[in-house]
């Protein structure tokens, strides 16, 4: 039985993950802030013969971080598998960039990430096992003018995950990254842009099943995965 924490679960690419993922010998742990729609991508994944568990909060609020993850463990008693999806993005010039949104930014997509990534470590090296995967983006690779700040939250997920994987060697536990560029998601609703030349979350849940699937000799550093249109 695979046991299995995703953050921003309740819709785009955490969703689609959760329902790729999803069958008979699969344990959830969904976390996101919005219950109605964790509510509903549970009943989904159920319906795929999975159990799961629910929980709001906020991913880059230390308390809440360590109430969750403590509440994951207790359903589950351990993880397999972190999926550190949770995130927001911004764009626009720097010089027009709120603080607000720079803060939102950082606090989700980096903050975020570094609370649950500490929470399921010990756990990992306890069970010697484990697989990590943080959605970051094309633009943890690159940059791209109007994503400057967006950019340089990702860029600082691809830094923790390889010094991270740098700390696991000798270790059975595994950390990856999954750099999609523009992925139709909920993320896009009422902008003015065409998705119909994106990546589906689909796309990316198939990425994730790819590194969860690999075998023992190999170890994914990360998947850039880019739209074929």
């Amino acid at each position: 039985m695979k046991r299995i924490i995703i953050t921003g679960a309740s819709s785009g690419i955490g969703k689609e993950i959760a329902l790729e993922l999803a069958d008979e010998t699969s344990q959830f742990f969904l976390v996101a802030r919005n219950m109605d729609r964790l509510e509903q991508v549970k009943m989904e994944i159920e319906s795929k013969g999975s159990s799961a568990f629910i929980g709001v909060g906020d991913v880059s609020d230390e308390h809440q971080t360590k109430t969750l993850f403590s509440q994951a463990i207790a359903e589950m008693n351990g993880i397999d598998l972190l999926v550190a999806n949770a995130g927001v993005g911004y764009f626009g010039n720097l010089e027009e960039m709120e603080i607000s949104k720079y803060d939102d930014q950082f606090n989700t997509n980096v903050r975020g990430v570094f609370l649950w990534l500490r929470e399921a470590i010990p756990v990992m090296r306890k069970q010697n096992s484990g697989q990590i995967i943080v959605t970051s983006s094309n633009l943890g690779l690159k940059t791209s003018p109007r994503a400057s700040i967006y950019s340089a939250t990702k860029h600082a997920v691809q830094a923790m995950v390889s010094s991270l994987r740098d700390e696991l060697k000798g270790t059975m536990i595994k950390a990856a990254t999954i750099n999609p560029g523009s992925v139709s998601t909920p993320w896009f609703d009422g902008r003015d842009v065409d998705r119909s030349k994106m990546l589906t979350a689909k796309d990316v849940a198939r990425a994730a099943r790819l590194i969860v699937e690999q075998e023992e000799t190999s170890n994914i550093d990360h998947i850039l995965i880019m739209p074929g249109l």
